[in-house]
């Protein structure tokens, strides 16, 4: 079992060679060397749905017997190099095998007391070789935030308006990644204030990287750094609009201004007998810059 135990890694991606004779294995959000997630292979089952396995390691224990879900396909065999990519994002785990474009597996993580951690590789029972590791740490979405109460769309909003606003609810949908603003409002058609605190240990610059429906104006700390007036409708992705956010050390306030797809039908679509936006909301990502 070898790691590097000082690297803390929450979403990331790792991209190495595999050559192993029995099991062959990746842990990841490694608490200690008794608790992981852990992720293996078994090139003597190539080709057979056992070839991949996943499983949460708890105080040192290979608990395969409970876990027989988390297992699926792979073109592997014994002691032959095969390329793997692993990508961790929040609960969700993807694996890639031989360059694969479609994953080999794609699962649901459990949930563990440990979200984040190092990474270790480990041997099991015979051989292994590990080749031309890379570990990319992969930007955190932001699904934790305070919304405000819907105003009407007839106002130019920046940041003054903000200070006016009493009533504010705390949202985090973790496992989805989208802010559907429409979940929140029984009748969704207004504009809504969100509001994210980002503590930063050093005075730094990240990269915030997002994507919206509608109207959006960004904020850092009062001062606006985004502001699309025009209307978009497309499909969201989160790598589609990057921006630079200087953090100061300490506490920063970053707001969303977001006005959803009325415009496309005046005061809205009719929906139900009632006029009302169908798209509204955002998806943002926050990275480290290198």
């Amino acid at each position: 079992m070898h790691g590097k135990k000082d690297a803390n890694y929450k979403n990331f991606r790792v991209e190495l060679d595999i050559a192993g004779a029995v099991m062959s294995g990746i842990g990841f959000h490694v608490a200690n060397e008794q608790n992981y997630q852990f992720l293996y292979f078994r090139p003597g089952y190539g080709g057979t749905e056992e070839a991949i396995q996943y499983i949460p390691i708890y105080n040192g224990t290979l608990s395969w017997v409970f876990y027989g879900a988390y297992q699926n396909t792979a073109d592997i065999k014994r002691l032959e190099w095969f390329h793997v990519v692993i990508e961790v994002l929040g609960d969700n785990l993807k694996v890639f095998t031989n360059n694969n474009k479609k994953p080999d597996m794609s699962i649901k993580l459990m949930k563990t007391e440990v979200q984040n951690g190092s990474i270790l590789l480990r041997t099991l029972f015979g051989t292994s070789y590990f080749a031309n590791i890379v570990i990319k740490e992969l930007p955190e979405s932001i699904t934790e935030w305070e919304i405000s109460e819907q105003l009407p769309i007839t106002t130019a909003y920046g940041a003054g308006q903000m200070k006016k606003i009493n009533k504010w609810i705390k949202i985090n949908e973790q496992g989805d990644d989208y802010v559907n603003l429409s979940r929140y409002y029984d009748y969704p058609n207004g504009v809504i204030y969100a509001k994210h605190n980002i503590h930063s240990e050093t005075e730094q610059a990240n990269f915030l990287n997002f994507d919206f429906v509608g109207k959006m104006k960004i904020l850092l700390n009062g001062e606006e750094v985004f502001n699309y007036a025009k209307y978009k409708l497309e499909r969201l992705s989160p790598g589609t609009n990057r921006i630079r956010l200087n953090l100061k050390k300490g506490d920063n306030e970053l707001v969303v201004i977001s006005e959803g797809d009325s415009f496309l039908f005046g005061n809205g679509f009719k929906s139900m007998g009632r006029l009302q936006h169908q798209n509204w909301g955002f998806i943002a990502t926050l990275e480290k810059m290198k």
